[in-house]
């Protein structure tokens, strides 16, 4: 029993890290295919029709940004509680098989270094995972957002500048205060309740 759980955990665990690629991988073509976009009719002027056109590709682009971090957060998630459900698992090896603690002990040494939530890395170590990347990305693609979006109401360039950086600013803030809210709830909560 305990085996096939083991094994049904890494296998919800490798299913985990496939759709955050996957996830990743979309949001990367799209953002691609949309800066692109944006380049081949950057030359189009200063008008009501370049505006609303930049303001539906970032629109876009924004609405996916969000909904990606916000699937790769609860993905991180996911895998972190099947990691601990996993790590416990172990220990009912060792306790079981007494001879297996060294080998279990060993193992498990190495992975707690890179897991998330060290305390020590635990605030710059959430942006290097896939969610923390697209929340940084996000911000930026909503700063522009507005910045166009201002810039397009006839604001000077020197006004709507400030006013996207200032936006991406805050969605940055948004999304590491998100972000940090949402590990704390589910650090705080037992990840092995109901099953092991």
């Amino acid at each position: 029993m305990l085996t096939t759980e083991h094994y049904n955990m890494q296998t919800q665990r490798a299913a985990t890290i496939g759709e955050a690629n996957g996830r990743a991988s979309v949001f990367l073509g799209a953002l691609s295919a949309g800066l692109i976009a944006l380049g081949f009719y950057g030359r189009a002027g200063h008008g009501t029709g370049t505006t609303t056109f930049y303001l539906l590709v970032l629109s876009s682009l924004a609405f996916l940004d969000v909904v990606t971090f916000v699937r790769c957060l609860e993905i991180s998630i996911d895998d972190w509680q099947f990691n601990v459900r996993i790590t416990r698992l172990r220990a009912t090896y060792a306790e079981l098989v007494p001879e297996l603690a060294d080998l279990l002990v060993a193992v498990a040494g190495p992975e707690q270094a890179v897991a998330m939530l060290t305390p020590r890395r635990q605030p710059f170590q959430r942006m290097l995972s896939v969610a923390g990347s697209i929340g940084v990305i996000t911000s930026v693609v909503i700063g522009a957002d507005v910045g166009v979006l201002a810039y397009g109401l006839h604001a000077p360039l020197t006004t709507a500048l400030p006013v996207g950086v200032a936006a991406g600013f805050v969605m940055l803030v948004a999304s590491v205060r998100f972000q940090s809210s949402r590990w704390k709830g589910a650090s705080a909560t037992d990840p092995s309740h109901g099953t092991v």
